[in-house]
């Protein structure tokens, strides 16, 4: 069995490394990478599509609603989620589920369990 791929996005060094640090305990089961723009994440998505993108909404540029909607598109069997400060503000932003950071390990890892389930 493959592991899980996915593919964190946040303009923020400092919430990347916390995911990746909060998140080390599934290294062994999941494929971790992490960018810092949407742009980065359009550029790993074309070379390697993730199982699961985990996405920030309120970002510089390339807003996350408009990234999401990019790998919906373009990556239909990709999954989706928001784990955003601002969530519940962008009403046509469609995912597998909607976290508040910030977000505990536990709730994180389920969600992005769940998505790979549906």
């Amino acid at each position: 069995m493959r592991p899980i791929s996915v593919l964190f996005v946040d303009d923020e060094p400092q919430v990347l490394e916390g995911l990746r640090d909060l998140l080390r305990p599934q290294r062994m089961l999941w494929e971790m990478r992490f960018a810092d723009t949407p742009e980065a994440a359009l550029r790993a998505m074309e070379h390697h599509p993730a199982d699961v993108v985990v996405s920030d909404l309120r970002m510089p540029g390339l807003k996350g609603a408009t990234l999401l909607a990019l790998i919906e598109a373009w990556h239909p069997g990709s999954k989706r989620i928001v784990l955003s400060g601002h969530v519940g503000t962008d009403g046509d932003v469609r995912a597998h589920a909607f976290l508040n950071k910030p977000c505990d390990a536990g709730t994180l890892v389920r969600a992005i369990e769940k998505a790979c389930e549906a």
